[in-house]
């Protein structure tokens, strides 16, 4: 049986400059599949509204997911055409997200005090998706096949059920403060994918807040096995994970972190 857990955690930062979590995370579990989100909105400026942005990430790659998931023969479809089954939802998602934001834009106009925060030259050059403007990392765990996308940085883990834990995709276009979105103009072409035929123990991501916080790869891996030897109980696992992350924030990156998993039954390293 598939299980799923989430958290997420304002940033330290974010408290003291009194700034809003721009972090979102989800996860929806049934008996034959799992998925896990999470989304960052980025803190800039000129994207004021990306906490709206990133929740709306990751309500809509869980809806879409499940109808895909739903579909019959979609395990045997998958297996024959995972690339162009893969590059299809990813499209579906950008779509949908850019059309729920528009929704949103419409039923919620800017503020007054919104709209201070541009001069009244570049009020009309405003693009609504870059005001909501977010990442988004899903994982997918279901029988006999497991997949995984992401637009933007963060941590994609896969832990095999031989106990081997990596990192199999990641965004290449992010770097040092640039990262890949939902509201880039060509957000398709920087969509990462990974997928593969057998069912992990466990599949793990994270908002790159979490990353930031370890000095090194190595480390960031290793926190994902002590993760497992938590999963013998989700609602515990869920109440340590936010424990270290406000420790986390408070001590290292300052940013908002989140994590969302899905795994077997069962699951758990050995101490």
């Amino acid at each position: 049986m598939i299980k799923g857990i989430h958290a997420t955690v304002i940033g330290d930062s974010h408290i003291r400059r009194h700034v809003v979590c721009q972090d979102s995370s989800g996860v929806y579990v049934d008996e034959k599949f799992g998925i896990a989100v999470v989304a960052d909105g980025h803190g800039s400026a000129k994207h004021f509204r990306s906490d709206v942005g990133s929740r709306i990430a990751v309500k809509i790659s869980i809806e879409l997911l499940k109808k895909y998931m739903n579909q019959t023969d979609f395990k045997n479809q998958f297996r024959q055409y995972p690339d162009f089954i893969l590059q299809q939802m990813e499209k579906q998602i950008l779509m949908k997200w850019r059309e729920a934001v528009e929704e949103y834009h419409k039923e919620n106009p800017l503020s007054e005090e919104e709209k201070k925060l541009f001069p009244d030259e570049e009020k009309a050059r405003i693009k609504i998706p870059v005001i909501y403007g977010s990442t988004v990392l899903i994982a997918v765990m279901a029988d006999g096949f497991s997949y995984g996308m992401l637009l933007g940085d963060g941590g994609f883990v896969v832990l095999s059920r031989k106990g081997r834990i990596s990192i199999p995709v990641e965004d290449p276009n992010s770097h040092a403060n640039y990262t890949s979105s939902l509201c880039n103009t060509n957000a398709f072409l920087y969509f990462q994918h990974w997928y593969s035929e057998e069912e992990p123990a466990a599949m793990f991501v994270s908002t790159d807040g979490l990353f930031k916080s370890f000095a090194s790869e190595e480390d960031f891996l290793k926190y994902h096995g002590l993760i497992t030897q938590m999963l013998g109980d989700p609602e515990k696992a869920k109440t340590s994970l936010k424990r270290n992350f406000e420790k986390r924030t408070r001590e290292g990156s300052g940013d908002d972190i989140s994590i969302a998993l899905v795994y077997k039954e069962g699951t758990q390293t050995e101490e």
